[in-house]
């Protein structure tokens, strides 16, 4: 088998209040079987839109013991993502180049006028969702066929978000989930409880409750990815490291996110190469000199 192609993008300070990260993948040339070809990613609190240039993407609908899985229609060129609050799996019956950039649910509310709650746990047509200036920015990228896409996709939407730069030094939702916090509780609409619990859900679909599960999630996966590779990762630690109340709170809420049990996790991160994107992730984390306590970007859909 020859190793796919992925790549992270890590926004300019421009934009780096707007999108969180991308990740562009390419089989082309690379040679896979049927099992090859499935796309694993977590539940994320992430709107994501995707650029499909080459060959056809279909989201999972069930799985079984049949190599070929039970699948919806192919995916537009151009799709939106909502948050998604389970794990979800895509499947391409060829090569394919696609493109997927994660946008902080507030400010893709902004770019498209809508709440984001409408749209958690949907994959639809851009077109059905998108403003026409987005749009006719996101077409011009699959039209332009450039061998640089995500520096055209900076180009085009730095007129669109007109707002002070935040440098995005990695791939982390830490600092983002901490700041809906802070910058609800200074929000001068009210600061009671309630107020700040309905001000979170409005600015990203879900409450402060949920995204904390992202939290924990990450920093398990970053503790994990920073074990010994010569010795069996000790659960029970990892577990009280990231805040949980113990391995099996721990194992629950990986489940949720990932679909699998932490054990089978790590089998699957290190030998099956449906896990790319995981390993992309723990490659991009490795890079950095110290461990962080932040989630990692999640959820393209190619």
């Amino acid at each position: 088998m020859t190793r796919t192609t992925a790549f992270m993008h890590i926004p300019s300070p421009a934009l780096g209040a707007c999108m969180l990260a991308g990740v562009e993948r390419d089989t082309r040339g690379c040679v896979l079987n049927d099992a090859e070809r499935f796309n694993y990613y977590p539940a994320t609190p992430m709107a994501v839109i995707s650029w499909i240039f080459e060959g056809a993407l279909h989201v999972v609908e069930e799985r079984g013991a049949s190599p070929r899985p039970t699948l919806g229609p192919a995916l537009p060129r151009l799709v939106f993502s909502g948050p998604q609050r389970r794990p979800s799996v895509s499947w391409s019956p060829g090569a394919v180049h696609a493109l997927s950039v994660g946008f902080y649910p507030e400010a893709l509310c902004r770019l498209i006028c809508q709440p984001m709650e409408t749209y958690l746990d949907q994959h639809l047509p851009l077109e059905a969702v998108a403003s026409l200036p987005l749009l006719q920015a996101c077409q011009s990228i699959i039209d332009a066929r450039d061998d640089d896409p995500f520096a055209m996709l900076e180009a085009y939407f730095q007129p669109l978000w007109c707002e002070p730069g935040r440098a995005s030094p990695a791939p982390y939702l830490g600092d983002w989930v901490r700041s809906l916090a802070t910058r609800a509780a200074h929000s001068t609409a009210g600061r009671s409880l309630r107020q700040l619990q309905r001000r979170v859900r409005d600015w990203t679909g879900q409450s402060y409750r949920d995204l904390q599960l992202f939290t924990r999630v990450e920093e398990a996966f970053i503790h994990r990815i920073g074990a010994h590779v010569s010795s069996a990762p000790d659960l029970a630690a990892i577990a009280a490291d990231a805040g949980f109340a113990d391995q099996s709170h721990m194992g629950r809420e990986i489940r949720r996110v990932t679909g699998l049990s932490p054990a089978r996790f790590g089998e699957c991160l290190t030998n099956d190469e449906a896990f790319w994107y995981y390993r992309l992730i723990a490659g991009e984390l490795r890079q950095q000199p110290v461990v962080p306590t932040k989630p990692m970007y999640q959820g393209p859909i190619g």
